[in-house]
């Protein structure tokens, strides 16, 4: 059996998947095999893979089906103990899979390990920041704090623990039923939500991804990312596997999903799906003053609510200037 069996779904990402590959066989670590699930690629995925001979490198082609279902038809394939995932656009550092599986040999009480993550920019290659600890990270979080309680941070923070920078063993990928080929997006999260329910999880406090930063990246979509994650935070509250507490704090989630969403698309002009979106959560927190304020903005109108913000803007600056010359303000 191989020790780790490496999953890097791709879809017309052939522009960076080179890379990505490399960084899996310039791992300290050898004894794995790297399946290449392609998803429906209309670029030049398969030669891009074709052009490592490396034998532990295979490709699996299938049509698209979203990044769960690539995700599952490469563990399906998978013979390795434990299984690992990367994006096809992101890069592991070349202890990634050494330092993990060391931990995982030595915890058989353990069923995943992760890591921190760098982000960084696509076009300078600069470092943005780190996915733990920076407050920048879309994914700032006390890395102690998760280690003690990691349900309920997974809950308030969304997808702390990434797959890309995960090890898991492959009998828990079986335990929690694979990736829900149903979910539009967030389909990580609710994987790793189902494994940390289950199983022990160890956090290593260090950066051994590199997280690509570029105009593609999936989270762009911020309609499709809400839509994921309205699902995937339902799916878990209607599950009846979390407790009072646990089920309070996804509900909190849920109404910030939506507040988020409202806002943004009132700025987008978008001020019927903003409704939508708000009066759900005013349903769900009849409390919440800002989603009745994103409510009635929504109800003026985008360019109301632009002209409103200029206003705020101008008064702003007027009360500056007249601050530092010493006059009196409106």
């Amino acid at each position: 059996m191989t020790r780790v069996s490496v999953i890097i779904p791709t879809y017309n990402r052939a522009g960076y998947l080179g890379e990505a590959i490399q960084s899996v066989l310039d791992q300290t670590f050898s004894d794995f095999e790297l399946l290449v699930v392609d998803d429906g690629s209309t670029d030049n995925t398969r030669e891009v893979v074709a052009s490592f001979k490396d034998v532990r490198v295979r490709y699996i082609q299938q049509e698209n089906r979203g990044v769960a279902a690539a995700r599952n038809a490469g563990i399906k394939a998978s013979d390795g103990e434990y299984i690992a995932f990367l994006d096809s656009d992101d890069i592991w550092l070349p202890e990634n899979l050494e330092i993990k599986v060391k931990l995982l040999d030595s915890r058989p009480e353990v069923g995943l390990v992760c890591s921190d993550a760098y982000f960084f920019d696509n076009s300078s290659g600069a470092t943005l920041c780190r996915l733990w600890h920076d407050p920048k990270s879309p994914a700032w979080f006390d890395p102690v704090r998760a280690a003690r309680q990691p349900l309920k941070e997974l809950i308030r923070k969304g997808c702390l623990i990434m797959p890309p920078a995960s090890l898991v063993r492959s009998q828990v990928v079986t335990a929690v039923n694979y990736f829900d080929e149903s979910l539009p997006t967030s389909e990580d999260w609710d994987f790793i939500i189902r494994i940390v329910q289950r199983f022990q999880v160890e956090i290593i406090d260090m950066p051994l991804l590199k997280v690509r930063r570029h105009s593609t990246n999936l989270s762009e979509n911020q309609e499709k990312m809400y839509r994921g994650a309205v699902a995937a935070i339902n799916k878990a509250m209607h599950s009846g596997s979390f407790s009072g507490e646990e089920l309070k704090l996804l509900k909190e989630r849920l109404v910030l999903a939506r507040s988020r969403y409202g806002r943004w698309a009132l700025l987008g002009g978008k001020e019927a799906a903003a409704r939508k979106a708000l009066v759900a959560g005013i349903r769900l927190d009849p409390w919440n003053i800002k989603l009745y304020v994103y409510l009635v903005l929504s109800i003026l109108g985008t360019r109301n609510v632009l002209a409103l913000k200029n206003w705020r803007k101008v008064i702003g600056h007027h009360l500056v200037q007249s601050h530092s010359s010493g006059g009196a303000p409106l």
